[in-house]
């Protein structure tokens, strides 16, 4: 029998005495903010200090530019018309290899070489897993009194399409290849964390020169706030046994953050339990099972100086972790 518990989305980090509120000025900046709804089925925070609003909304408008492009790219529900994205290269697994652009191939490629530095632990190639226990979470919202876990059988079937070894990838040619008919991509775990920094690394190219972009547990920060006497932010950890509560006793940890990025994710927002297990969107595929080793995990990661796929590494690690003993 499924315990109902709490599935609305809250956000991972807090800002906590790092910014004016809006309007308020600091020398010839003022402090925006806006929030963006359709992408990553999470809610986009943009911040940033401008010298006018017009100015902020030039950076906002191709923040949403970006994330709607990112949004089709990543997508493995739906293809569109013109446009290679997941879906396509799970729909010709098997069947032939798909030309994609140059950030799908990217990603894909430093996901495999994070697979192996986790020991397996990031494995994007977990889109039958992932869609298994999916419909279980749906089941068990809808009929609570009747859901019952996948049989042992469905899960090592599951898992025997998981082998990363099957993504082929012909960087001379641009194209990608998955050699086993039944594996299915799933770039969710990396995919804000990836659209974040390279939109914020493209705003600091535009003249931005303080703000941050908030994408489900992930923050991209430019700069520091352009406060009096405050030189960097504070993002505070959630604790993951108090999801939904604004208070200090909720926050685990205050983290001071400039120029960096910090990713979090954990068992404790999008999940369902079914007697006395706990299922959410992070499998372990050893086991096939929801995993878990960490209740949630917090990585941050020093931007400057290095390059695009190095800044994408906290999402990419914090994903292993949480699937990794010890």
């Amino acid at each position: 029998m499924m315990k109902k518990a709490g599935l609305g989305l809250v956000a991972l980090f807090t800002i906590a005495g790092c910014s004016a509120d809006a309007g308020e000025s600091y020398d010839d900046y003022e402090r925006h903010s806006t929030h963006l709804f359709d992408y990553f089925d999470t809610v986009v925070q943009v911040i940033g200090y401008a010298e006018s609003s017009d100015e902020f909304y030039e950076y906002v408008d191709h923040v949403e530019e970006r994330y709607r492009y990112f949004h089709k790219l990543f997508d493995y529900f739906r293809e569109y018309d013109g446009f290679t994205n997941v879906s396509t290269i799970n729909a010709n697994a098997g069947i032939e290899p798909v030309e994609v652009d140059e950030d799908l191939f990217n990603i894909i490629a430093f996901s495999k070489e994070w697979h192996d530095k986790t020991e397996g632990g990031m494995n994007i190639a977990v889109g039958n897993l992932v869609n298994l226990w999916t419909d279980v979470m749906e089941e068990a919202r809808e009929n609570p009194d009747t859901v019952t876990l996948p049989e042992s059988e469905e899960l090592e079937a599951a898992i025997t399409h998981t082998d990363i070894g099957a993504i082929e990838l012909d960087e001379e040619a641009s194209t990608m290849y998955l050699s086993d008919p039944d594996m299915s991509l799933d770039l969710g775990a990396i995919a804000k964390g990836f659209a974040a920094d390279i939109v914020g690394e493209e705003l600091k190219e535009m003249g931005m020169v303080s703000g941050a972009i908030l994408s489900g547990g992930n923050w991209k920060v430019i700069g520091p706030p352009l406060e009096e006497d405050r030189d960097f932010w504070i993002v505070g950890v959630q604790d993951p046994d108090q999801p939904y509560a604004a208070s200090d006793n909720a926050v685990l940890e205050r983290i001071r953050i400039s120029e960096q990025s910090i990713d979090s994710s954990g068992d404790y927002e999008r999940y369902v339990m079914i007697d006395d297990l706990r299922v959410h969107h992070i499998i372990d595929t050893e086991t096939g099972m929801p995993a878990t080793y960490h209740r949630g995990v917090t990585v941050v990661k020093h931007l400057a100086g290095q390059d695009r796929p190095d800044q994408r590494r906290p999402r990419r690690l914090y994903c292993g972790l949480l699937s990794t003993p010890g």
